[in-house]
């Protein structure tokens, strides 16, 4: 346990201050995104929070896990350097689809319920914005699978298989 932790194994889930930085800013910047967004189609605050960030909350568990991701992948860019890369642009391509998807739907929920658009011309956008996504997402998890078993550097700690002693007879 000892030799993992200082050989890095578990080193990848301590944050530094820089790191909770980032986090930090990134939080800001996304509520100001959604702030603006709502402020610019006239919404109020109680509006942006039930119809955009209210969404957010059910899709916050696979936001976790892109971010954790991410940070994996931006962790292990030297030793791996193709998984990581490929790792990296899926989960920041599903970060940032995410964000785009639920402002554009907050958009388009006020919209309607404003009586801007109609209920027909809101189902072909949202028709539009899952075939989009769906196309994106496959896309991603194609770079996952990619990354998964594209080609490594061999570990020298790790020994070729032993003969265990169950040779065929023979």
């Amino acid at each position: 346990m000892n030799d993992d932790f200082q050989s890095g194994g578990l080193r990848v889930f301590q944050f530094s201050l820089t790191s909770m930085f980032i986090l930090m800013t990134v939080v800001a910047l996304v509520l100001s995104i959604y702030f603006g967004v709502g402020r610019l189609l006239g919404m109020s605050t109680l509006e942006v929070l039930s119809q955009g960030l209210g969404q957010f909350f059910f899709l916050l568990p696979s936001f976790l896990v892109w971010i954790v991701g991410l940070t994996l992948a931006i962790r292990h860019l030297n030793r791996y350097r193709l998984p990581a890369i490929l790792a990296m642009v899926r989960m920041g391509g599903m970060i940032v689809s995410l964000f785009v998807l639920q402002v554009a739907q907050m958009a388009l929920l006020y919209s309607v319920n404003s009586g801007r658009i109609s209920h027909e011309v809101l189902s072909w956008i949202f028709l539009v914005i899952r075939i989009l996504y769906m196309l994106l997402n496959t896309t991603c998890w194609i770079l996952v699978l990619v990354a998964i078993f594209a080609r490594r550097r061999p570990d020298a700690s790790v020994q070729p298989a032993v003969n265990s002693g169950f040779a065929p007879r023979g």
